[in-house]
C-alpha cells in the first residue's frame, strides 16, 4: 500500500503514532480475512490526516436483515475502517485532533427480542486486538465522551459524517425531520445531540481511500470476479425462450453459493425486452415479481450479476439473444458497443479520467464510419448525445461504489456501457484492475464478441 506522513503542523503525538506503524510487526487478522491492524490502522489516520480537527464519526449498521435477504449486510465505510463486517451496532470514532480511535459498543444486538451475546464486540478481545482500535467503550459514554472532546478541541471543532452514494426518498413535507435513511437519520440525530457543533461530510475523502484498494482487498476481489465471472455463464445458459427470467436468477444465486461465495451480491437482474431498459431494471427495486417475463425468442436479455465474499461484492454482465443468434441489426450495435469498449479499456491508465475513457471509446466507434450505410446508422445513434451511457464505478465492500476523478494504481472498477435503440437494450460490463501497465481484467474467460456469445450459446 502506498504510505503518505502526515501534515507537520498536527499534534506530536501523530508521529509517534506513525512511528509505531512501522514498527509494528503482529500479524493478527480478523478471522478469516487478510488484514491486518497495520492495515487499518493506517486507513484511520490517512482519513484523520486529510481532514481538519474534528471528530469523524462512523456508525455501524444495526438493523438485522429482513428475512428477504441472504445475508446480513454491514455499513461499508464502518466495515472499510474496522474491518468488522460481522459486528452490528457499533459507532466508530476517529479523533482527528489526539489521533486517538474509539469504538462505542451497543452491547449485544437482538434478534428475534433475544440478546446475541456472541455479537457484543466488548466480548470479543480477539476482533478488538485485530482492529487495531485505542479503546472500546460502552454505548453510554458516547455523548459525554464526545462532549468533551468538542470542548477541548475548542469551538471550530467539527463532527464529519459520511454520505450515501445516492440520496435517500423523503416523501415528507417541507420542515420535518427525516424518516428514512440511514446518513439522515445519522446526520439529524447529531446536529439534535450536539447542537454546538458543525456537522461536515467526510464523503470525498471516503470516497477517494476506498476507491484505490490495497493488496488484501485485491485479492478478494479478484476471488469474487471470478466465481461473478462462473455464476454469470450459468445464468447466460438458463436463459431459454419459453422460460421465465426467475429460472436464470436462481441459476446465477446457485452458482455463487457453488463457488463458496456467500451469495450474490445483488438480487441479479436478468431483465428480457422491455425490462432491460435502463428505467424499468432501476424500477424492479419497487416490483414485488422483480419484472418477471417469459423470455421471448427475438428479444436481447441484460445479464448483470455479481457474487459477494468476505464483506466485499463483485459485479459484471453481458447482453444475451433469446434465440441465440444476434440478427443483423443487433449484430450491428453489439459489434460497435465491444468496439467502444475495447478501445476505452485499452485506455484505462493511472492519471486517465473516466472522461477520457468515453472518449477514447467514441472516438473507436466513429472510426468505424463509412463501411456501409447500415453501419454509418449505427455509429449515428450510439454516439448521438442520449447514446452510450459510458458508465464507471467501483466495486468493494460495495458492488456499486462511487469512483475518483482519476484512475489511480489499486482501482478496482466496473466499467459498464450501456444504450437503448429502438425495443432493445445493450449492456456489457467487466470488473477491471488498474495497473501501472493498464487494466487487467478480473472476471475472465467470459464470451464477449457476437461470435463468441453465440457459439458460448451454442453449446
Amino acid at each position: 500500500m502506498i504510505r503518505t506522513f502526515p501534515n507537520p503542523g498536527r499534534t506530536p503525538g501523530w508521529w509517534a503514532r506513525w512511528l509505531a506503524f512501522v514498527m509494528l510487526a503482529t500479524t493478527t487478522s480478523l478471522p478469516g480475512n487478510a488484514q491486518t491492524p497495520l492495515e487499518l490502522q493506517d486507513r484511520r489516520a490517512r482519513l484523520a490526516s486529510s481532514l481538519p480537527a474534528g471528530l469523524v464519526i462512523l456508525p455501524g449498521r444495526i438493523e438485522e436483515k429482513a428475512m428477504e435477504q441472504p445475508a446480513w449486510i454491514q455499513d461499508p465505510s464502518f466495515q472499510y475502517y474496522t474491518g468488522l463486517h460481522t459486528i452490528p451496532g457499533g459507532i466508530l470514532v476517529i479523533d482527528t485532533a489526539a489521533g486517538h480511535d474509539i469504538l462505542f459498543s451497543g452491547g449485544a444486538p437482538l434478534s428475534f427480542g433475544m440478546p446475541q451475546d456472541t455479537l457484543d464486540i466488548q466480548n470479543r478481545p480477539d476482533l478488538i486486538e485485530a482492529s487495531g482500535l485505542d479503546a472500546v467503550l460502552p454505548m453510554d459514554r458516547f455523548i459525554p465522551w464526545v462532549e468533551n472532546r468538542l470542548t477541548r478541541i475548542g469551538p471550530d471543532a467539527s463532527l464529519f459524517v459520511n454520505e450515501p452514494r445516492q440520496p435517500a426518498q423523503q416523501v415528507l413535507p417541507d420542515g420535518m425531520p427525516p424518516v428514512s435513511g440511514w446518513h439522515a437519520l445519522w446526520r439529524h440525530s447529531l446536529s439534535t445531540t450536539f447542537p454546538q457543533a458543525e456537522i461536515r461530510s467526510a464523503a470525498d475523502v471516503i470516497i477517494q481511500a476506498r476507491w484505490q484498494k490495497s493488496a488484501f482487498e485485491i485479492a478478494r476481489l479478484r476471488r469474487n470476479g471470478e466465481a461473478s465471472a462462473v455464476a454469470l455463464k450459468a445464468g447466460m445458459h438458463a436463459v431459454e425462450a419459453g422460460m421465465l427470467q426467475r429460472t436464470a436468477e436462481a441459476a446465477v444465486v446457485a452458482s455463487c453459493l457453488e463457488s463458496g461465495m456467500e451469495g450474490p451480491s445483488f438480487w441479479p437482474w436478468v431483465m428480457t425486452g422491455p425490462n432491460a431498459h435502463l428505467g424499468a431494471v432501476v424500477r424492479s427495486f419497487y416490483d414485488y415479481e422483480h419484472l418477471n417475463r417469459t423470455f421471448r425468442s427475438g428479444e436481447l436479455v441484460r445479464v448483470d450479476i455479481g457474487c459477494m465474499s468476505g464483506g466485499y461484492g463483485g459485479d459484471v454482465g453481458r447482453t444475451i439473444p433469446v434465440s441465440g443468434r444476434f440478427t443483423p441489426a443487433q449484430g450491428r450495435i453489439w459489434d460497435l458497443l465491444v468496439t467502444g469498449y475495447q478501445a476505452g479499456v485499452a485506455a484505462m491508465q493511472p492519471g486517465v479520467s473516466l472522461d477520457d475513457v468515453a472518449a477514447a471509446s467514441r472516438s473507436a466507434i466513429v472510426a468505424r464510419r463509412g463501411q456501409s450505410p447500415d453501419l454509418d446508422e449505427a455509429i449515428d445513434r450510439l454516439t448521438a448525445p442520449d447514446g452510450v451511457i459510458w458508465h464507471i464505478h467501483g466495486v468493494g465492500i460495495e458492488s456499486g461504489e462511487t469512483p475518483g476523478d482519476l484512475l489511480v494504481e489499486g482501482a478496482v472498477l466496473a466499467f459498464e456501457p450501456m444504450i437503448s435503440v429502438g425495443q432493445h437494450a445493450y449492456y456489457l460490463e467487466d470488473m477491471w484492475l488498474i495497473t501501472a501497465s493498464g487494466a487487467v481484467n478480473l472476471t475472465p474467460g467470459l464470451p464477449t464478441t457476437r461470435e463468441e456469445i453465440e457459439t458460448f450459446l451454442s453449446r
